[in-house]
């Protein structure tokens, strides 16, 4: 098949990768095999689709050839030689491949009715405009475009749940230890149970007393809890990326060019500065979401009010899409950068690679930029 490489280590993939990465529609399919909702409203309408593999690929240079993109990522989709065995490893083809069309119908065969593949092509290409595959955006595009999709499509990875799981578990405690006075609970152990509920079964009905201490009706509840989750989700990302992007932005501002003029010097400097402005600004973003959430979760602990804690789950998810893309694009910053320059502070980087390296960045986080332009307002 034209425009198509073969990967070998979907297993390994499969297992360790994070929810904003890949997107194992292979293993959704395999946990839901008898979940009728899975099998009712599926992510895509062609079936070989729905056993694939999809990412968030970061392009190296035999990738290119294949592409059509000035981001330093796209979007791949790996079909697995075989169901039961992904240690054989598969095949695949980018979204953003000029041929992708012509490709795609092959791969999912000759009698594929055309709609279905309108269709899966339409949600393909806006899923390639992500800045990851955060299920939370996902979900966000599927809404946009009308498709009723079933929940099961947008659980976090179990690597996630494992991260996720220690900062839900951290709540429920504060929770537990606000009732046990009265109660006699085992706290830790209280707690552990709760956690786990939450994450593997939010519909036992032993989650009741929690339901009734937050006055959710049980549809609303459910509902909620996503939400909850959700943003605990979102603040183990921001957590993690805020560990790590101070270093990527001091070797960013401190890169030293080789081959540079002072004007070379000033525009991109300057165009640095500006990305990491953005950066910064995607920080705040998300912190003041967090920000409301530990406000109004203290106010359920300290003064035993539920109502604003219940109000802000009620429209959590509503910010999802603004905070998902802020995440979305400081970890692609970060990721981009640790790839192509490393943890080197001392290598000179050529002028003209500085120029690609930094107006890729740019331009993948929709920083506009002309050098000319730049330059006369930076003189």
């Amino acid at each position: 098949m034209t425009g198509t490489h073969q990967l070998r280590s979907l297993h390994r993939l499969a297992r360790t990768a994070a929810s904003a990465r890949v997107l194992n529609l292979h293993e959704i399919a395999r946990l839901n095999a008898t979940n009728p909702a899975h099998a009712a409203s599926p992510l895509f309408s062609c079936r070989r689709l729905n056993d694939a593999i999809l990412l968030k690929h970061a392009l190296r240079a035999q990738d290119r050839p294949y592409v059509h993109t000035h981001r330093a990522t796209a979007t791949k989709i790996v079909f697995p030689f075989s169901k039961s065995d992904l240690k054989l490893g598969g095949y695949a083809l980018f979204v953003e491949q000029p041929n992708l069309d012509s490709a795609f119908r092959e791969a999912v065969g000759p009698n594929t009715p055309n709609e279905a593949i309108s269709r899966d092509l339409e949600l393909l290409r806006e899923i390639a405009r992500l800045p990851s595959l955060d299920p939370y955006l996902l979900r966000d595009v599927t809404q946009g475009l009308g498709r009723q999709v079933a929940d099961c499509y947008f659980d976090i990875s179990l690597q996630d749940i494992r991260a996720v799981r220690s900062f839900l578990r951290r709540d429920m405690r504060a929770l537990v230890d606000r009732a046990s006075g009265a109660a006699g609970l085992d706290i830790d152990l209280t707690a552990d149970r709760l956690t786990h509920l939450m994450m593997e079964d939010p519909t036992n009905p032993a989650l009741a007393p929690l339901r009734h201490a937050l006055r959710f009706g049980i549809d609303d509840f459910e509902r909620s809890l996503k939400g909850w989750k959700g943003v605990l989700y979102y603040k183990w990302c921001y957590a993690r990326l805020l560990q790590g992007f101070p270093a990527v932005a001091t070797r960013m501002a401190s890169m030293r060019l080789a081959r540079a003029s002072q004007e070379d010097k000033v525009f991109i400097y300057g165009l640095v500065r500006r990305i990491l402005q953005r950066l910064d600004e995607n920080f705040a973003s998300v912190k003041v979401h967090l920000v409301n959430y530990d406000t109004v979760f203290q106010s359920l602990i300290d003064e035993n009010d539920p109502l604003p804690f219940q109000t802000f789950l009620r429209g959590a998810s509503q910010s999802f899409s603004e905070i998902g893309r802020a995440i979305g694009e400081i970890s692609h910053a970060c990721d981009f950068w640790n790839y192509r320059q490393g943890k080197d502070t001392e290598t000179r980087v050529d002028v003209d690679i500085a120029n690609e390296l930094i107006g890729e960045l740019a331009h993948s986080l929709d920083l506009s930029f002309d050098k000319a332009t730049d330059r006369q307002a930076s003189a």
